[in-house]
């Protein structure tokens, strides 16, 4: 049923009044009236689609076409969430190293500082028993003596104990170390059985110089421990 567009009046009634397009051609398009009695046809055999497999072809290529620009979309989006992924990726790789390596490196490093350490205690240990281990001689004992009196200012007289055989050692090697001489400070020696082998203990107005070996041996452990 065509819907009046505008109402038309006349004088008299009007007959033989028809319509150029027919409903069926009118939904079509088609309104060449040459239609192959089920209004779809054009008079050469082709056969127009409906209205309803226009409507669903239209759908369907719509949906194609948005099924298209989302694919598209949507890998444009996983290519720059990949790309954001792979330097998040990179970055802690990168920042892990970086720790490793620090960690490697203080680890070296302390271990280097204790080895070193350990070291010069073993050569100081070392040092220390091969000289206990050298035998008491004349030499060993001046070497002492004189350490002993370069700590004593301008002390004129001084005591120097010793064990009573290192003093007999000094004696029979004949030592420049018992002679009296006017140009030097008068040194007495006094024997000592407390004192050990190897070692003196010097007396000063001052106070007194601990030359014993079991001294040299704490204050050379002390400085190598530093």
């Amino acid at each position: 049923m065509v819907k009046a567009i505008e109402n038309i009046t006349t004088d008299a009634p009007l007959r033989d009044i028809r319509l150029a397009i027919g409903p069926a051609e009118a939904l079509t398009g088609n309104g060449n009236g040459n239609g192959n009695g089920n209004g779809n046809g054009n008079g050469n055999g082709h056969v127009e689609p409906s209205l309803e497999e226009q409507l669903q072809e239209c759908e369907t290529r719509s949906f194609a076409n948005g099924r298209d620009e989302a694919v598209t979309e949507y890998e444009e989006k996983l290519t720059q969430l990949r790309k954001e992924l792979e330097d998040a990726h990179r970055l802690a790789v990168g920042n892990l190293l970086e720790d490793v390596e620090k960690n490697v490196n203080e680890s070296m490093s302390n271990h280097l500082t204790a080895l070193e350490g350990e070291l010069v205690e073993f050569a100081a240990e070392a040092a220390i028993r091969l000289v206990n281990g050298l035998p008491i001689s004349a030499e060993i004992l001046e070497a002492a003596i004189r350490d002993a009196l370069d700590h004593c200012e301008n002390d004129i007289e001084v005591s120097v104990h010793l064990h009573p055989a290192d003093l007999k050692l000094l004696k029979e090697s004949s030592s420049e170390l018992l002679a009296d001489s006017p140009h030097q400070r008068r040194v007495r020696y006094i024997k000592d059985a407390e004192i050990s082998r190897g070692g003196c203990l010097v007396e000063t107005r001052c106070g007194l110089i601990d030359g014993s070996r079991e001294t040299r041996e704490k204050l050379l452990r002390a400085t190598v421990s530093r």
